[in-house]
């Protein structure tokens, strides 16, 4: 069997398919994340906080939509590999927390590892020019299986 590999390019519809599948989601549209962009073996996330995400009393993004956010991220970038299919999951995700993120979150993940049962993954969240926290993601690949 081949190696695995990111492609070159994408089809030129895949971030519209992307958003057109999760948009719609409750969870994205109530927190206020967006899919921003998608090149091959990367994509990046926006959150406009709404009130179900912040920290009561503290007014930061609460830790847990954060980490939420890095698993989606980086699935995002690695479903780029497969034409926006999902034929994986989340096996492990390491995140570190650097500051709270006040305000409008921007998240970007790259595929740092790829092979044909897994692939690893970081992730940056940034707020404003703060980073905010880092993130690492293992991902699992299911054969057979088109996402």
């Amino acid at each position: 069997m081949a190696k695995p590999q990111i492609p070159e390019t994408l089809a030129p519809d895949l971030l519209e398919r992307l958003r057109a599948r999760f948009h719609p989601w409750e969870l994205i549209r109530d927190w206020g994340l967006t899919i921003e962009a998608a090149t091959p073996g990367t994509a990046t996330m926006r959150l406009v906080p709404t009130k179900a995400v912040i920290n009561g009393g503290r007014g930061n993004v609460n830790g847990g939509v954060l980490a939420t956010m890095a698993d989606m991220v980086s699935a995002l970038a690695l479903s780029t590999a497969f034409d926006g299919a999902m034929p994986f999951a989340t096996s492990d995700l390491h995140i570190r927390y650097l500051e709270p993120a006040k305000g409008e979150v921007v998240g970007e993940a790259r595929v740092i590892r790829f092979s044909g049962r897994g692939a690893i993954l970081e992730c940056r969240l940034t707020c404003g020019e703060h980073l905010v926290a880092l993130c690492t993601a293992n991902f699992a690949i299911k054969h057979g299986l088109g996402g």
